[in-house]
């Protein structure tokens, strides 16, 4: 009986993020790379609100369905001069390009017990700092899945 698809979801989707022409050249990790992301970067986050609910109320080992939320993260840097609204763009390119991913191909290349994902919200924040305006999109992938 399989637990969670929680790590097998997220490693699926990196290789799948990994491999987008459009994410190609940049940063894209598992996790948050802290001090060592570069100017433009995707990185996996938090997987939250995991949900399990049988299928049927029986004895014995019964089927699940788990339903989690997991934030993909867009951080986009940029030079001083730069403007916020230029960066917002650039970023609004990188989240496109992971919602591309996830609608092509909401199973995730058949993940085993993956029925879909779905990208649910969207929000943007972008603040000024003193390199420059920073800005992020973190994206909310819903994903469902039938567990055995």
């Amino acid at each position: 009986m399989s637990g969670t698809l929680m790590t097998s979801f997220k490693a699926r989707l990196l290789t799948q993020l990994q491999a987008n022409s459009t994410l190609s050249s940049i940063q894209v990790t598992y996790g948050d790379p802290g001090g060592a992301a570069r100017r433009e970067c995707v990185f996996l986050g938090d997987i939250i609100n995991n949900r399990h609910e049988p299928e049927s109320i029986s004895t014995g080992r019964r089927r699940r369905i788990e339903e989690f939320d997991l934030e993909v993260i867009v951080s986009v840097g940029s030079k001083p001069r730069s403007s916020p609204q230029d960066n917002e763009a650039r970023a609004v390119v990188l989240a496109d390009a992971v919602e591309t991913v996830i609608v092509e191909d909401p199973q995730l290349n058949n993940l085993t017990g993956l029925l879909y994902c779905q990208i649910t919200s969207m929000e943007l924040s972008t603040v000024e700092t003193g390199e420059g305006p920073l800005t992020e999109i973190t994206l909310t992938i819903q994903a469902k899945a039938r567990l055995t």
